[in-house]
């Protein structure tokens, strides 16, 4: 099929879509997802439209590679072009369609195995890379006929179900800080249909039953209580609490997530208030986590402000479950991603880069800021320290 030159594709996941049919890739959604993770919905190009990170002599800049387990920053030199279809068609020519000695993906029977041929033949460093398409593609790509019906059931019961009930001992609770949104996904509120968003007032509270993150941003997913369905919320829109007042122990008990760690951590915020995490009895995890959570203290002391916690010790399987990386800090408890609450995460990112001696993590564009303890990393009053080595999300 030939696309005439003057035909425009919006930048877009509708437009990536239609751009992607045009080109004649038997998965436009698959191509659609590379531009949602690659360029962050369309906000971030490698060279002119190059939406794809697609290398080859024109725009160099900085970039991430996967290796030996972590992010890294390099520079590299990457392709211009003179429009979207133009990097698209690029893209699905040399790796959807036979390209040469190459295979495409195109011949993969379904789009799930199609992300994991791109991974095989080497098209992305990260190990994650084919799940994390796939993601994408179930979080946007459903049955529509099925998703307005459930949709509207649940919308329509919201309110009620979660209005003048009575809140039993054990429940958590999250409530708004600021107006923000109940969503069926982690797309930004004008990316959804309406009756795929919930729009909540500040202060707004639901009861929930439970709290998974995500580890690519700082989005989780909550199951409201009484059968008002599952839900993704945006981390720092919100405050959670857990049943009684938080106090500490003099032996710490792993099975209260009200159980002070530090005067500003609890166990639940290290755990992300899932039992499954719960380090046990006589694993080095604890000692490891405990350490963390001080240099977690250390920097909430010295920044003067309260801070949000996206994610701390997420242990295997959970880890890979979530999206996280292989080796990931987290695994062993020496990490920890967090947000300035009421205040600027950029003002907050460059606080903290001089300050910081382990692994620094830039994740401003998904709501976090990465801070790990490898090289014996650790929190330095003042400044004038650089970080072991940074990354981009």
């Amino acid at each position: 099929m030939t696309v005439a030159k003057t035909q425009t594709y919006s930048n877009t996941w509708d437009g990536v879509l239609s751009a992607a049919k045009d080109a004649q890739a038997r998965y436009p959604e698959l191509v659609a997802a590379q531009w949602a993770l690659e360029s962050g919905w369309g906000k971030h190009v490698s060279g002119e439209h190059n939406y794809f990170g697609l290398k080859g002599p024109g725009t160099t800049t900085e970039t991430q590679e996967f290796v030996n387990g972590e992010f890294v920053s390099v520079k590299d030199s990457f392709l211009n072009f003179e429009s979207l279809y133009g990097c698209v068609d690029y893209l699905v020519t040399r790796w959807y369609k036979n390209w040469k000695r190459h295979k495409g993906v195109n011949n993969a029977a379904n789009r799930e195995s199609a992300a994991r041929q791109l991974v095989k033949e080497g098209y992305a460093t990260d190990s994650a890379y084919a799940d994390k398409l796939i993601k994408i593609m179930n979080d946007k790509v459903v049955e529509p006929e099925y998703a307005d019906r459930l949709l509207n059931i649940l919308v329509d019961a919201l309110d009620e179900k979660t209005n003048d009930v009575v809140t039993t001992d054990n429940s958590m609770r999250i409530t708004a800080i600021k107006a923000t949104a109940l969503k069926k996904s982690t797309h930004q509120v004008a990316e959804l249909k309406d009756d795929e968003v919930v729009q909540v007032d500040a202060g707004k509270d639901y009861e929930i039953t439970e709290l998974n993150e995500l580890a690519a941003d700082s989005h989780a997913v909550v199951k409201l209580a009484h059968g008002a369905g599952t839900w993704h919320i945006w981390l720092p829109h919100w405050r959670i609490t857990s049943p009684g007042n938080a106090s500490a122990t003099p032996e710490l008990d792993w099975n209260s997530f009200n159980a002070l760690i530090t005067p500003n951590l609890t166990v639940g915020e290290v755990l992300q208030w899932d039992k499954r995490r719960t380090p046990s009895a006589g694993s080095s995890d604890r000692a490891r986590i405990v350490k963390t959570a001080r240099e977690f203290q250390r920097v909430r002391d010295a920044w003067g402000r309260p801070l949000g916690v996206t994610s701390f010790y997420r242990p295997e399987p959970i880890n890979r479950q979530v999206g996280g990386v292989q080796n990931s800090r987290h695994v062993s408890g020496e990490a920890f991603d967090v947000y300035p609450v009421g205040a600027s995460i950029d003002a907050f990112y460059q606080w903290i880069r001089t300050r910081w001696t382990g692994g620094l993590g830039d994740g401003r564009n998904k709501g976090f800021i990465h801070l790990d303890t490898r090289a014996n990393g650790h929190f330095v009053p003042g400044s004038g320290v650089r970080p072991y080595t940074e990354w981009l999300y």
